[in-house]
This record gives structure tokens, C-alpha cells and sequence, in this order.
């Protein structure tokens, strides 16, 4: 079972208003593709986000099952996402917007993000009652995942606001009670408003008390990024030297507590000295260069070109392993799961 939502078409001044139906079609891919494209389009026939344009193609989007953990593991949890159909729809709006090299790679499901929220399923203690955000959260499977094992709260960020609706709307789709709606100034990408976010009235509670929002945050404007939180998730986001500055700048930003303050000295001080986990997923043997510049930065953070912090945030320890995992078309890819434990 499970309930999907069903967008109008454009009613003449550029917005779109939505209706929601229920559908017993299961349409489930169990991790591997199994659903036959037909079902997958079936799916999708109704849910759409609105084009930018209304003579062309919508954004279809299907809800599709990712399987957690090996099938003879006592861990296994089945989370499901909602997400576009194909990045081909997602090229077309770019395209259409007079932006191609926009990159699309958020609307499908990353290894590194199978793997994180496999991590979080077996080590649920990672999260429980923590503040987390999901970097680069694409479709937003590592932060469903902390939203479901008990995060306190989930942030989930990414630069795209069709990724930060998917995101929220896979949440509610696995059972997650108190997702916040996408906020106004980030819910109309390029002036066409997003629907509001889907119910699924077949989907059980999952128990969890954590509450989600999103928030648009750009690597390179550390800044304006949100910070207090516990734990920072991220995958595949160290892949040229400019992000991993960037990556090193904003991760540090991240840890910050709101009740950080400067004293006469221009020195930071807070009520209680505190760090984060900052657990990272990447292609094992992918950018060596750039993963040793982000050791070395985290270390000594002095060497951030522009970095403002005097605060010498320095790691205690990092731990790796290599897990394999499958996407949602059965592909298997070994990934590098590497927990930062970091202090301030």
C-alpha cells in the first residue's frame, strides 16, 4: 500500500496546486529494480513537481524501496524514496532553463548514501536524541535513515529545492510524524512553487520523535550555513581541491553552538566545550589527494585559506572501514564509511 500525491498542471500564474489520492499499487523495487518499468510509470503517472516551463516535459516522480543491510542480518530496514522518475527529466528542466551543466546526480540514489544510512540502521546510538544535518542530502536517504533510529532533529540541506521536497517527502513516506514543511523563501525555485508535501495514510508511524526541516546551503557561503548540530552526514563531496575547503570550512561552521560567543580578546568561548562526528562515505581510492588536504585542514585548521575561526578544532580520532552495498538497481560498489570525531 501507500499513498502518493497527485500535482495539477500549472493554473496560469506560474504556481500549482495539489490534491492527494491513494493508490494499493506497491510499485516496490526492493533495492534492486525489480519493479517493472511500467509499474514504475504507473507510480508516477499522477505525482509531479511542475515544470518551469508548462510546454514541457513535468518532473515525474515515482516512490521506490531501498533495502538496508544484508537480507540474513538481523538490521535489515526498508526505507523508501521518493524521488524523480529519471535524471533525464531533471536535465530537461535544467535545460529547459537555460542551465545544462546544472548537475542532475541528486535525483538518483548514491552508494555513499546506501551505505550511511546503512550505518545509522546498525549503529543507531550514532544519532539517538542528536542534532543532524545531512550534507548535500540529494534524496535524503541518510537523513531519513537518522530520523527514523531517533535523531532529536534532522536538517536536511542541499543547494537544489526540488532535492530539500524530495528529501521531506521521503520522510514522511517512512513513517516520520513531524516533517516541516519546505520554508517559503526556498519554495519556489526559479518562481514556480512547489506543491506542499505528500501524506501517506497506509504508512505506520515509525515511533520516532525527531523533527525535520530543510535548509538551502551552498558549500562555498559557510556563513549563511545553520551550526549547533552533533553529527554532520555526508557523501561523495570531496571530489575537486575547492570542496574540500570549502567541505573543511563549512563542517567546522556546522560544529559551532549557537551560544558561541567572542570574548575582549577576540577568542571564542562557550559554556561547555564541545565537538561532532562528521561520518563521510566516499568510493574507496577516489581523490587520495583531496581526502589527505581535508585531514590535514581538519587537524590545523589555521591552513583554511580565509578561515575566521581562531578556535583550534582538532580530530581525536578517525576510524574507516570498507562496506559493499547495493543501489536500487542491484549494483554493488565498495564504499568508505570514515567517522571524524572532532573537538573544539
Amino acid at each position: 500500500m501507500r499513498a502518493r500525491a497527485r500535482v495539477s498542471t500549472n493554473d496560469g500564474r506560474g504556481r500549482a496546486s495539489a490534491v492527494a489520492s491513494r493508490s494499493r499499487e506497491d510499485g516496490r523495487c526492493d533495492a534492486c529494480g525489480r519493479g517493472t518499468r511500467a509499474r514504475r510509470r504507473a507510480l508516477a503517472s499522477d505525482a509531479h513537481l511542475p515544470h518551469p516551463h508548462s510546454d514541457h516535459v513535468r518532473m515525474d516522480l515515482a516512490t521506490r524501496t531501498l533495502t538496508c543491510g544484508a537480507r540474513e542480518s538481523a538490521s535489515v530496514t526498508d526505507v523508501r524514496l521518493v524521488m524523480p522518475e529519471s535524471e533525464d527529466v531533471v536535465v530537461d528542466v535544467y535545460s529547459a532553463l537555460g542551465r545544462p551543466n546544472d548537475d542532475p546526480h541528486w535525483a538518483d540514489l548514491w552508494h555513499g548514501g546506501a551505505a550511511l544510512a546503512a550505518r545509522v540502521f546498525e549503529r543507531p546510538e550514532l544519532v539517538r536524541g542528536k542534532r543532524v544535518i545531512d550534507l548535500g542530502c540529494g534524496l535524503g536517504i541518510a537523513g531519513i535513515a537518522a530520523a527514523m533510529c531517533g535523531a532529536k532533529e534532522v536538517v536536511m540541506s542541499d543547494r537544489e529545492e526540488r532535492a530539500l521536497w524530495c528529501a521531506l517527502a521521503g520522510c514522511r513516506a517512512n513513517g516520520v510524524r513531524d516533517v516541516r514543511s519546505l520554508a517559503r523563501e526556498w519554495n519556489f525555485p526559479d518562481d514556480v512553487e512547489l506543491p506542499p508535501l505528500p501524506t501517506f495514510d497506509e504508512v505506520a508511524d515509525c515511533g520516532s520523535d525527531c523533527v525535520v526541516s530543510a535548509a538551502k546551503v551552498d558549500w562555498f557561503e559557510p556563513a549563511l550555513a545553520p551550526k549547533g548540530f552533533d553529527v554532520v552526514l555526508a557523501c561523495d563531496v570531496l571530489y575537486t581541491p575547492a570542496a574540500v575547503d570549502a567541505i573543511a570550512t563549512l563542517v567546522l561552521r556546522l560544529f559551532e553552538k549557537e551560544d558561541e560567543a567572542m570574548d575582549d580578546d577576540g577568542d571564542r568561548e562557550r559554556a561547555g566545550r564541545a565537538g561532532g562526528t562528521f561520518i563521510l562515505a566516499d568510493p574507496p581510492g577516489r581523490f587520495p589527494k583531496n581526502h589527505e588536504r581535508f585531514m590535514s585542514l581538519m587537524e590545523n585548521p589555521s591552513l583554511i585559506p580565509g578561515y575566521e575561526g581562531r578556535e583550534r578544532r582538532s580530530i581525536v580520532s578517525v576510524t574507516s572501514s570498507i562496506e559493499h552495498c547495493l543501489n536500487l538497481e542491484r549494483k554493488s560498489m565498495a564504499v568508505k564509511l570514515s567517522m571524524y570525531d572532532v573537538t573544539s
